[in-house]
């Protein structure tokens, strides 16, 4: 259903579509003839201060319908240096790319009649006539992969519709199924032959080559199915294939249709290209776009005028040298935007120093249960984007991993800390617009627990006066998190002389203290002996809001000047009142 939606919409999509078997290729030099086909010089397309990572300016032309192997396939009118001049020399097959990029072109000129292929061709007699260099061309260097084709009289041949259709019609017979025979494309519905691969390959996903990676292949007798072979499998026509590939690398190639995350790639659009920019807004969410979301949800104006619009969504991952789809969206844009709002409403969470943090797009959010950003799992942007966009359900897998993570990092921070809160919403713990800063009233032992843990960290930070190499959560955290009753005892009897310590040295610190350990301890009857995942994620996040609340409260001691906490508890003490 997807790709028969990016084959409707690849006009609107492309907007210029190339044409058929031309795609945006990159020509770094031009070789620039006369009519009579004399050369006149080499001109290079490149335009930044780094010639030798510019490709070259980017314009429609022919392109293949397969990628290149071993074998040798030439090119129309564009190609690398060993296919236009034989060079470089030690190419054992320079010979053969050669007499098939010259046949190529004697081909397509006796079937069109096209007088400036004719040029070409003389040009290229000339060259061969003697010992040529490229230095007799142009005086900079030249890559293998730079791409060279012909400007003759001041037009580019590969741009003569002529030109362009014979390269249609050569590309569509060159695929052609083996048989030949007519089959129903499952795409278009249209009797027609089906080619042995699809003529796009998929760009822009990670772990794929840069030339792109096909979205069907067959490379072995166990792929085939129903006694299929190649292209036949997947029955698509090569038109059809020709649109949503081109369709499906514009969506890639663009920033504002695209969101990237670890191995996976979403690509977004729209049947009229109605709403905001979907892949900004999961990517780099920004704060004035989302206030703006958030408050037409709540009052219930439309946040666009296309909101009947149809938004589509579709994944991919390069899997085994061939790219997959993992999964697809079909809604309107008005209920997405219902939904991205939800999204954002649960997300809503105090940063670490307890000032009201600012949107997470889904890379910060799966990069917070990763130590390196490389490890991250296509399950788990797929599964965030899922909850964004659909209002499915965060699994409970999803918690497994930010508490993990939590436990092994010995701290929370605020990607993890949103992340944990909008799981624990999903599964129906808390309403949308509860936990997003310290929750003075929560009960729940795991929730407690993990504030405990933060005052005590506090007690003996405030003791220590900065003297402290490591601290208790760096050595408890993990047994803390999961078995309170083990350490919880120790560590209230360890806290004491601390205390002591500040009530001699610095008597209002140990009164603010104190009075946070009593409403702390105040609502916890007992330790727990074992806490289960739900409330080691509780556990988290009374650490993180306590320990944000703290350092909320710091900043304002220092903002109004006072010498210790005891004003700002008094205030604290009348705001719960």
């Amino acid at each position: 259903m997807i790709l028969q939606q990016l084959v409707q919409d690849a006009e609107r999509i492309v907007g210029d579509m190339p044409p058929p078997m031309y795609g945006p290729t990159p020509i770094k030099w031009i070789i620039d003839l006369d009519a009579e086909g004399k050369l006149i010089g080499c001109i290079p397309t490149t335009g930044s201060d780094n010639p030798k990572k510019d490709k070259g300016l980017v314009r429609p032309a022919p392109i293949l319908s397969r990628k290149r192997t071993s074998g040798v396939a030439a090119v129309l009118l564009v190609d690398k240096p060993s296919y236009v001049f034989g060079i470089p020399a030690d190419d054992k097959r320079a010979t053969e790319k050669t007499d098939a990029f010259r046949k190529l072109i004697a081909e397509c000129a006796a079937a069109t009649g096209n007088p400036t292929l004719t040029a070409v061709t003389a040009f290229l007699a000339w060259w061969d006539s003697g010992e040529r260099t490229l230095s007799r061309l142009y005086q900079q260097e030249v890559g293998d992969g730079d791409l060279f084709t012909f400007r003759v009289a001041g037009r580019l041949p590969i741009d003569d519709a002529d030109v362009r259709q014979f390269w249609a019609d050569k590309s569509y017979a060159a695929d052609d199924g083996a048989s030949g025979a007519l089959a129903q494309c499952l795409l278009c519905g249209r009797q027609t032959v089906i080619p042995k691969c699809l003529p796009v390959p998929i760009k822009g996903l990670i772990g794929g080559q840069s030339s792109g990676i096909p979205l069907v292949s067959i490379n072995a007798d166990a792929f085939e199915s129903y006694g299929l072979k190649d292209g036949a499998t997947s029955g698509v026509c090569m038109d059809c294939g020709e649109r949503f590939g081109k369709a499906l690398n514009h969506l890639l190639a663009a920033d504002d249709s695209h969101l990237g995350v670890g191995p996976i790639a979403y690509a977004f659009w729209t049947r009229q290209g109605g709403g905001f920019a979907w892949a900004t807004m999961l990517k780099q969410p920004q704060p004035d776009t989302v206030k703006q979301l958030l408050s037409s949800y709540k009052s219930g104006k439309e946040f666009t005028a296309f909101d009947q619009d149809d938004f589509y969504a579709t994944a991919l991952t390069a899997s085994g040298g061939r790219a997959v789809i993992r999964d697809w969206l079909h809604t309107t844009v008005g209920t997405a935007s219902a939904q991205l709002a939800h999204w954002f409403a649960r997300l809503q969470q105090v940063d670490e120093y307890g000032q009201p943090g600012k949107p997470l797009g889904v890379f910060l959010l799966a990069r917070s249960l990763y130590r390196d950003p490389k490890d991250i799992e296509a399950p788990v942007p797929k599964a965030l984007v899922q909850a964004a966009l659909h209002g499915t359900l965060l699994p409970a897998w999803l918690l497994t991993k930010a508490v993990h993570r939590s436990r092994v990092e010995k701290t929370v921070t605020y990607p993890r800390a949103a992340l944990l809160k909008t799981i624990l919403i999903s599964q129906g713990i808390w309403k949308e617009d509860s936990m997003t800063q310290l929750e003075p009233e929560e009960t729940k032992p795991g929730y407690l627990c993990g504030r405990l843990l933060a005052v005590l960290e506090e007690v003996q930070r405030a003791s220590a006066e900065g003297n402290l190499n490591t601290t208790l959560v760096d050595r408890f955290y993990g047994a803390a998190s999961t078995s309170p009753a083990s350490v919880f005892g120790n560590l209230l009897s360890d806290a004491q002389p601390h205390l002591a310590k500040l009530r001699k040295k610095r008597p209002g610190t140990h009164m603010a203290l104190q009075m946070r350990l009593e409403e702390v301890l105040l609502n916890l009857t007992g330790f727990p002996r074992t806490l289960s995942m739900q409330d080691q994620a509780l556990f988290s996040l009374g650490y993180y809001h306590q320990r944000a609340h703290d350092r909320a409260a710091m900043q304002a001691r220092k903002a109004a000047g006072n010498a210790d906490l005891t004003t700002i508890i008094e205030h604290e003490e009348d705001d719960h009142e």
